[in-house]
């Protein structure tokens, strides 16, 4: 009964934010989707574009219940009944006397399952961008991806499920029109086999040389990050005071490609980037006490964001004494007990202090951290 009540109430705001969407008709909408740096590219988007025209984007909104409702200006404060209900009363007031005038609408679509309305056909129902940007697919929320995968093999399930959710991100890129655009990451081979069923004008980003936007350098140390790219053999670097983690070209190539695909040029979009700051929670570096320094990166913890972390600490900090904290990788499903092992025998070559926090991290890593 719950959940189709749920139903219902998702399928009601999705009426009234498409018939909002069509209030701006000439809107370029930007849907961004990866398995991560979603956020990091939105506002890396946003910071290229702003300048070019009124920009709106999903904050903290890229589900099926938070995309409607942020193209509706509304929000949720309390998640409880009487909450929801609010924004079900104020769905149509919003849709017949309220406008919001944008040129570009910069949006996450970020998935959960394979199955509506979390997952990516159901998002496809609710908004269809004009350019897609997909970052990659990686070991997160595989647990929700568990069932379609009946290969118990472990190397072989985890390459399988992988499979499974790059497949499920793809559907934004092969949704695009052939008058749009899809930026993708080349250096993510599990997005490669999908790469035929693309009708848009497709641009690539990564270090292979194949790539339409190449990273050709990444240099990162405690005076900040520089990464220099080539694009139709033109090459320009960026600049930056932060120290952003070598994933973070990938995020910068990511919203460059989006403006190359709307005929911004390669200096003028790194020009606009030079401001860019790494939002709270993701590898951003703050002062700590008696000269120390934290590189918070608390947001989330998958297997790749936490080898970006530790690979950014050894660029920056390579002779310091360290304290890393860690908690355990969520939403991993089957291979929760693999991927945490995998990171113990990571972790067991360093000489860093560790914390560790959670059921998985006392269970997997800290056996093989104990000397």
């Amino acid at each position: 009964m719950k959940s189709k009540l749920s139903l219902i109430v998702l399928a009601y705001l999705r009426f009234w934010a498409k018939l909002q969407l069509k209030k701006n008709p000439r809107a370029i909408i930007i849907g961004v989707t990866g398995s991560a740096g979603k956020t990091s590219t939105r506002l890396a988007i946003v910071q290229i574009l702003k300048n070019r025209g009124l920009v709106k984007h999903s904050v903290h909104a890229n589900s099926e219940s938070g995309i409607p409702l942020n193209i509706l200006g509304l929000s949720l404060s309390t998640y409880s009944v009487f909450d929801w209900l609010r924004v079900m009363v104020l769905a149509p007031l919003k849709c017949f006397f309220w406008k919001e005038n944008y040129d570009y609408y910069v949006v996450e679509m970020g998935i959960d399952s394979p199955y509506p309305p979390k997952n990516m056909a159901y998002l496809l129902s609710i908004i269809k961008p004009d350019i897609a940007v997909v970052l990659g697919a990686s070991h997160v929320h595989t647990e929700a991806f568990d069932q379609l995968v009946k290969d118990t093999d472990s190397k072989r399930r985890a390459i399988k499920l992988v499979d499974k959710i790059a497949s499920h991100k793809m559907l934004l890129a092969r949704s695009v029109s052939p008058d749009g655009a899809s930026i993708i990451n080349a250096d993510n081979m599990a997005l490669a086999p999908y790469l035929k069923d693309i009708k848009s004008r497709l641009l690539t980003f990564g270090t292979s040389k194949s790539s339409s936007l190449r990273i050709i350098k990444n240099t990162l140390s405690r005076r900040g990050t520089s990464v220099t790219f080539e694009y139709q053999n033109m090459q320009e670097t960026l600049t930056l005071p932060d120290i952003f983690g070598k994933e973070y070209a990938c995020t910068f190539a990511a919203a460059i490609g989006v403006a190359l695909s709307l005929g911004i040029p390669l200096k003028q979009a790194i020009s606009n980037l030079s401001t860019y700051r790494a939002p709270a929670g993701r590898m951003r570096i703050l002062p700590g006490i008696k000269g120390t320094h934290i590189i918070d990166s608390s947001y989330n913890a998958s297997p790749d964001t936490v080898n970006s972390a530790l690979t950014t600490l050894d660029a920056v900090a390579p002779r310091s004494a360290r304290l890393i904290i860690l908690g355990d990788m969520r939403e991993l499903g089957t291979l929760a007990k693999q991927m945490h092992q995998k990171l113990a025998k990571k972790l067991a070559l360093r000489s860093d202090t560790y914390v560790l926090y959670g059921e998985m991290m006392s269970k997997y890593v800290a056996p093989s951290l104990i000397r």
